[in-house]
Formats: C-alpha cells, sequence, structure tokens
C-alpha cells in the first residue's frame, strides 16, 4: 500500500512545472552548462527548481541531473520520484516547441502518479496507476484521448529515437527528439509506435509517459526483455511502445533484429 495520496502528488508535481515553466519564461541563456557534457542551462535550472521541493516534503528522488538523493528525513517510505527537469533539452535550446517536463511517483508495485507537460505549449498529461489519464481541460481534442488501434507495420506512423539502420515496412516515421512526448502521442493516437533505437534511456525519459501509455490503453516494453522499471541512475533501456499488443511484437521483432546485426 502507498503512504501517498496520488492526487495530491499530482498538485504537487503541477505546482512544480508550473513554477519552471515561469522560470523558464525569464532565462535568458539556452546553451549549454558547460558542468558535464551535453548539459544545458535550462536543465541545471529545471533540476535545481524541482529538486529541493521534492526533497524537502521527505521524497527520495531520482533525477538525471542529479542521480538518487536521499532526503534528509524520509517521510514518504518505499516512493521515489524519479524526475526529468527538461526531456528534449537540446529542442528547447533551439526553439522546438518539444521538450517536457516528466515527474513519476513510483512504489513497489511501479508507477503510481505521473504528470508529463509540454513546457512550450502547456499540454499537460496525468495519469494514477488504476484511474485513467487526464489531459489539461484548456485544450480541448476533436477526438478521444485513446491509442489509435494500428495492428500492423504497414499502417503504422512511428516516432523514434535515433535513426533507423534499415526500413522496417512502417507507413511513415518522424524523430522529434523527447521520448517523454513521444510516449505519450503514441497514448494519445498521434503516433502508432515509438522506438528506441540506442538503448541510451535512462528511467526518467520514459516511466511517466509509460503510466499515461498504459493507463490510456496502449503497452510497452524494453526491445530486449529487461525490466523498464529500474531505479538506477546508471542503467539504460530501450523502450518500445505500441497501440496495441500486435503491434508491439512487430517492433519489437524489428528492434531485436537491428540489436543482432548490430
Amino acid at each position: 500500500m502507498s503512504s501517498i495520496d496520488p492526487n495530491q502528488t499530482l498538485e504537487l508535481f503541477d505546482t512544480l512545472s508550473s513554477e519552471l515553466a515561469d522560470a523558464l519564461a525569464d532565462l535568458d541563456d539556452w546553451g549549454l552548462s558547460g558542468v558535464k557534457p551535453g548539459q544545458y542551462n535550462h536543465d541545471v535550472v529545471a533540476d535545481e527548481l524541482i529538486l529541493e521541493p521534492l526533497l524537502g516534503q521527505g521524497f527520495r528522488v531520482l533525477t538525471e541531473e542529479s542521480g538518487v538523493v536521499e532526503p534528509e528525513v524520509d517521510r514518504q517510505p518505499g516512493i521515489t520520484i524519479v524526475v526529468d527537469p527538461v526531456d528534449g533539452s537540446t529542442n528547447a535550446s533551439h526553439g522546438l516547441p518539444w521538450y517536457a517536463t516528466s515527474l513519476c511517483a513510483v512504489d513497489a508495485r511501479g508507477p503510481l502518479a505521473a504528470h508529463v507537460v509540454n513546457l512550450a505549449s502547456g499540454k499537460r498529461y496525468q495519469a494514477i496507476r488504476g484511474s485513467g489519464v487526464e489531459i489539461d481541460a484548456d485544450q480541448p481534442s476533436d477526438r478521444a484521448f485513446a491509442p489509435s488501434g494500428v495492428t500492423e507495420m504497414g499502417e503504422a506512423f512511428l516516432a523514434f529515437s535515433g535513426l533507423p539502420p534499415t526500413h522496417g515496412g512502417w507507413r511513415q516515421y518522424r524523430a522529434y527528439g523527447a521520448s517523454a512526448l513521444d510516449i505519450c502521442a503514441v497514448a494519445g493516437g498521434t503516433f502508432d509506435g515509438f522506438v528506441d533505437i540506442n538503448s541510451a534511456h535512462g528511467v526518467w525519459d520514459y516511466v511517466g509517459a509509460q503510466l499515461v501509455l498504459n493507463e490510456a490503453g496502449g503497452v510497452m516494453a524494453d526491445a530486449l526483455g529487461r525490466d523498464l522499471i529500474v531505479l538506477d541512475a546508471d542503467e539504460r533501456r530501450a523502450p518500445v511502445a505500441a497501440s496495441t499488443p500486435e503491434l508491439l511484437e512487430q517492433l519489437l521483432a524489428m528492434r531485436q533484429a537491428w540489436s543482432s546485426e548490430s
């Protein structure tokens, strides 16, 4: 049994992401931080803004920028908040409006409460395990938020992270560079599937979106059959997401064939 109220936790996540959006609106330098390879100034700003309030609430936190950080007093035993402060940092640095913050509370059973928000558009996805998905009420859609139902590779519109080595028979593809938003787009039926090419994703990249996808009715697995929920800052996975189990099977077979050929 989790020791937190998922709804209150989502309220906290929403507050933090809103404060981050305000902070980034005033940021002048979106360039590299110079602290570690591939890290941008907005990554540092986001990590600092989100990390301290979560620690203050007594949460154990795992972030892309800081790794695992323990609170001074563990008031939320058994709960880890997994955070990607800015997913799609390179997109953000170039002004491409496809970058997000992802926060997900994880307990012994896995993802419990997730909040993913596109920091450029404000579109928000929230999910609680067993309770479905909520998208931002201020941004209504002309269609229901649900996976597309596509079952065949030849009909699939896919998102990739990385460059596909060969054509796998899909209809079309895009590589947008922010996996949390890519996977949420699978959940909502924009994309039919998502494939990581390089086994380069930390759990913060996908765990919040994974809960959104699962609660919407989509499916996801690691390309090499490993557990996706691994609370270790050094571990990497190859998430593959799909609108249906049938399409997931085809995407996994394609991705595994690429692994065996490399």
